[in-house]
């Protein structure tokens, strides 16, 4: 890299890398592990920076959903996810609610298989339409529509259950 495209690319980050951090982090239920995905889609961005992308940010969410599907096919090198640690400083000025709403999220989510993750965070969560999640996910639409129906029927089932223990 140049250093104008060097520093073009930090900028990219600096910008955009909150943001991509999220919604690694709804992919990943581990928090270390999502910060450890976005650095291997950051790393292979920086391969095809010179090409002028037309949107960065799309292909670093791509390589993002690929990433967390290879995750999910490799299971069992996977550790499991852990209780967030409240002494660890939080990313941003977040209330408790939100704290407690979040965590609760990523225990939800977690507890989907990660394809069935996968689509509820882009359709749900990053509202993308079916045909945009398939092309994403590199399946069909019924294939979407079908995992998304399973993992939004598990998410309400968690939520029910958790509602009912209160």
């Amino acid at each position: 890299m140049t250093p104008s495209e060097e520093r073009d690319f930090a900028e990219f980050v600096q910008a955009h890398g909150d943001r991509l951090l999220r919604f690694a982090r709804l992919l990943v239920p581990d928090a270390a592990e999502a910060e450890d995905v976005l650095q291997i889609a950051l790393l292979r961005l920086t391969r095809h920076w010179s090409r002028h992308l037309a949107s960065p940010e799309a292909y670093v969410r791509a390589t993002l959903v690929n990433l967390a599907k290879d995750r999910g096919r490799r299971s069992y090198l996977v550790p499991v996810p852990v209780e967030a640690d409240p002494d660890l400083p939080n990313a941003g000025p977040d209330h408790a609610e939100a704290i407690v709403a979040r965590a609760h999220l990523d225990q939800i989510l977690a507890g989907l298989p990660p394809k069935q993750r996968v689509t509820v965070v882009l359709r749900v969560i990053d509202g993308l339409s079916e045909a945009e999640t398939a092309a994403l996910m590199g399946c069909s639409p019924g294939t979407v529509k079908s995992n998304l129906a399973r993992g939004l029927l598990k998410v309400r089932t968690a939520l029910e259950s958790s509602l009912a223990r209160r």
